[in-house]
């Protein structure tokens, strides 16, 4: 194509050095950062992180090489079976991270279990705010005041999701994280195994940790 019309040579700019695990209070920028720091060379993100990750992308410049897949249009739940197709299109491969939203998880949780099933290398980043945080920003957005009936609606901590539990559940192995050290142990964890795992990562309903 590049040959074909006649496109000048553009020069890459340079990223810069590949940035260092982050720490302390989990953040947007920090768990960026961090993925940066420990993403597998050749790896695909599957990103379904919603309001959470719309910062996300300046932040892995200096990641190794990788491919990045987008949610489609406004498909909520797409990601984790997006995931799950990149992992068997990668024939089992290429290490699948998944950055996914926990009310957007609710659509197509049974994704983990072809996970388990096909043993696939997928590592599911849980995003865990117990909150739909889109659908409140979409209020905000029209200029409207939800109530105590429409915010109940959007409340996933009453009960609150255990996806720890979820996740053994339908074969995944799991763990909780509550800071960017312990989302780092686990994330280099789960890269050495050959089959699935969820990290449920503990965020804010403001989308600070």
């Amino acid at each position: 194509m590049v040959d074909a019309i006649g496109a000048p040579t553009v020069a890459i700019p340079d990223p810069g050095p590949r940035p260092g695990v982050a720490r302390g209070a989990i953040t947007p920028e920090g768990l960026a950062q961090t993925l940066a720091a420990l993403l597998p060379e050749q790896a695909i993100v599957s990103d379904e992180s919603v309001s959470y990750g719309r910062g996300l992308y300046q932040y892995t410049h200096a990641a190794p090489p990788h491919d990045w897949l987008h949610l489609t249009g406004g498909a909520i739940g797409d990601g984790l079976p997006v995931a799950t197709g990149a992992a068997l299109g990668g024939g089992g491969q290429r290490r699948v991270v998944s950055l996914q939203a926990d009310g957007s998880a609710m659509y197509s949780l049974q994704a983990l279990w072809t996970q388990a099933h096909e043993r696939l290398p997928c590592t599911t980043i849980l995003l865990n705010n117990r909150t739909y945080n889109i659908l409140l920003g979409e209020y905000t957005n029209v200029g409207a005041t939800p109530g105590t009936t429409a915010l109940s609606m959007l409340d996933l901590g009453s009960p609150p999701l255990d996806w720890v539990k979820l996740a053994n559940g339908l074969g995944v192995e799991a763990a909780q994280a509550t800071s960017m050290e312990a989302c780092a142990e686990l994330m280099v964890h789960s890269f050495q195994q050959d089959g699935p795992f969820l990290i449920e990562l503990m965020i804010a309903a403001d989308g600070s940790h």
